[in-house]
């Protein structure tokens, strides 16, 4: 991994006090990449609430993180995930073997089914089926948990598709988690350790968190604690003053065609006829990625952002360097974290449809 091609930064930075203040406060250590996100501060809420208190995935968690930033060569979530682990009291034995082991064969046959379908839900090449759904109920998972699993997967690529695409630095994480003295780093991170440990609890839903840009997903996750911080998510992210409600639920559309996600896509269409939007008017522009109906932020967007559901790390990069030549920074910002959610909400959709 510390091999892997890898630029320099594509933001500007753009430090915001109040912004790193609050990741000081939520995770009780400083982090370098807050300073970039002073635009767009939804994705740096995002990036702190997501992926904490998971009520029945709580002791394999950090591992299906690890394993999925790998797959998804993501050297900034990756070499995150590796200091944490080890700061957590993971042996390098253990994180070795997981990363060696690449059919992991040294899981019981339960958490490897786990394993199996996260990895596939991140890869969507294809997605899990009801088949992939039925062995976990027959291995003992229930419901939630499966739903859980699925969440985390779309999630854990959400951090990937964001830090790689921005080429968020990785070398000082690469050099933390390799560190023969890194445990004592757990002095220093307590808080977010603490955060990232303490399992959840089924949370009640909000009603207004049933409304809303795809209100229909956060629904399907009612219960479970990340149900209304994704809630909060989307409706901040639709809220980013930087692109335009019709931009956004392009991006969204281009996303579920791009990955074959129908309920996804059902719901992108309806935000794109709120936008006055036409249903031949969208289809021409899915098809083609391109219409002289599209502003010219748009025009630049929209074929960038279908290149997001696979990539190669240097390539997309390299992509986004073009695409920032013709953009602003905090609409740099906003295609991608808005390419990364839409990736990771529609990834999700087609596991919630098939529940």
């Amino acid at each position: 991994m510390r091999d892997l091609e890898w630029l320099d930064p594509l933001p500007e930075l753009a430090p915001d006090p109040e912004l790193e203040q609050y990741w000081m406060r939520t995770n009780g250590v400083a982090a370098p990449h807050t300073r970039y996100f002073g635009p767009c501060p939804w994705i740096l809420h995002a990036d702190a609430e997501l992926d904490i208190g998971f009520i029945h995935i709580n002791d394999i968690a950090d591992q299906i993180y690890l394993v999925i930033s790998r797959d998804n060569s993501c050297r900034f979530c990756y070499g995150a995930s590796r200091a944490l682990m080890r700061m957590a009291g993971t042996s390098e034995k253990r994180i070795r073997a997981l990363e060696e082991d690449v059919d992991l064969a040294r899981l019981d046959p339960k958490t490897r089914l786990a394993f199996e379908y996260a990895r596939r839900v991140s890869r969507a090449n294809p997605a899990p089926d009801a088949t992939e759904r039925k062995k976990l109920l027959e291995a003992g998972y229930p419901e939630n948990a499966i739903k859980e699993l699925a969440f985390f997967a779309s999630d854990v690529g959400f951090h990937n598709r964001f830090s790689t695409l921005l080429a968020l630095p990785p070398r000082r994480l690469e050099r933390l988690g390799r560190a023969p003295w890194v445990y004592l780093g757990r002095l220093f991170t307590r808080k977010l350790l603490a955060r990232v440990q303490t399992p959840g609890r089924l949370t009640p839903l909000p009603d207004s968190a049933r409304t809303g840009p795809y209100s229909e997903v956060v629904v399907g996750l009612e219960g479970l604690p990340h149900a209304p911080v994704l809630s909060k998510v989307l409706d901040e992210a639709w809220a980013s003053p930087h692109l335009k409600p019709r931009s956004k639920a392009l991006i969204f559309a281009v996303i579920a065609r791009g990955l074959g996600s129908l309920p996804a896509e059902r719901e992108a269409w309806r935000l794109l006829a709120e936008q006055g939007v036409e249903p031949a008017q969208a289809e021409k522009i899915l098809a083609h990625l391109g219409s002289p109906d599209l502003d010219p932020v748009e025009a630049q967007i929209l074929p960038y952002v279908r290149e997001t559901i696979r990539y190669q790390p240097a390539a997309i990069q390299r992509r986004g360097r073009e695409l920032r030549k013709h953009i602003s920074n905090a609409q740099l910002l906003d295609t991608v974290g808005l390419a990364a959610l839409a990736n990771m909400v529609c990834r999700l959709a087609t596991q919630l449809e098939t529940a």
